[in-house]
């Protein structure tokens, strides 16, 4: 088991690292940014290519030295690898999660419903229906982040219930780390959170359901499938133009379906607000069954 000071140190002295080449397999330019050890001298990464799914990736050797950085294709060093490497990253101040996340979700799915009324169009394959679908997802990912960090700052309990996740149930921490840095803990879950993919939103289930009691996906046998669909279908829209890895066009992304996956996304919105609220309130009250019956009700 790594100690938290190696964990906390890793974390601080990573950098963001652009890299570009062509795909040995498919021949297209694929990028990916990574956050590497800026304090090792070779680093390897898998990187896969967005455009050739049947290939499991490739590893990138990344090198830093005096001299500055460098990288290459294990396996194939004929392929040229553009690497960019942004410095910038220590001087930026991570802000706190946005206070009152549900109500500014709820404010900015009634402006996304206006948009849907006057620029989506009758077909599923509109260029206007792909931006609105990706803008939906973006309005649900920026409510998950905001709600889940800050639930989790402001809680001990959903702290606790965090330390559960990849990357955290294995550390330790020892008792001259605790009085260096009392926060350690709040600091390692917030860092850890930051580093998800809200739009996941099978692993995003799988922590609201263990946190806050609370599963995050709909229950119902038609419209958990329907979500499920849809993250591909995000990923599709966002970096294939609407078009899946076997070449076809998405053309179900009506208006209809806008709608009926905004409807979900407000329903799985309110599930995790009401079981943060509950979670919260436990920390005032032993008895809350009453209380979280009538919330569902």
């Amino acid at each position: 088991m790594s100690s938290v000071k190696e964990y906390m140190h890793e974390l601080w002295s990573q950098v963001d690292v652009e890299v570009s080449f062509v795909c040995p397999h498919c021949r297209n330019t694929t990028a990916a940014w990574l956050r590497v050890p800026g304090d090792q001298a070779e680093h390897s990464e898998e990187v896969a290519c967005e455009f050739d799914e049947d290939e499991a990736g490739w590893t990138v050797i990344i090198r830093h030295d005096n001299d500055g950085w460098s990288a290459e294709v294990e396996n194939a060093p004929d392929v040229d690898v553009t690497i960019k490497v942004d410095d910038t990253y220590d001087d930026w101040y991570e802000p706190e999660p946005e206070p009152g996340a549900y109500g500014i979700f709820i404010g900015a799915m009634r402006d996304w419903k206006i948009n849907v009324d006057e620029l989506s169009t009758v077909g599923g394959a509109g260029s206007k229906n792909r931006l609105l679908f990706v803008m939906l997802y973006s309005t649900l990912e920026a409510y998950l982040s905001d709600a889940i960090i800050g639930a989790a700052m402001e809680d001990v309990a959903v702290q606790r219930q965090m330390l559960k996740m990849d990357g955290l149930k294995d550390k330790q921490i020892n008792l001259e780390t605790i009085l260096d840095r009392p926060d350690i803990v709040r600091e390692m879950v917030k860092t850890t959170l930051q580093g998800l993919s809200f739009h996941k939103l099978g692993t995003i289930d799988g922590i609201c359901e263990s946190a806050f009691g609370k599963p995050l996906l709909p229950r119902d046998k038609d419209d958990r499938p329907l979500i499920m669909k849809s993250i591909d279908k995000r990923h599709d829209c966002v970096h294939r133009n609407g078009v899946d890895k076997n070449g076809n066009t998405h053309t179900d992304i009506t208006r209809d379906y806008l709608e009926r996956i905004g409807r979900i996304f407000v329903e799985m919105a309110e599930t995790l607000d009401h079981g943060i609220r509950i979670q919260q309130a436990k920390n005032y009250f032993e008895d809350l069954d009453d209380f979280d019956r009538l919330g569902q009700s």
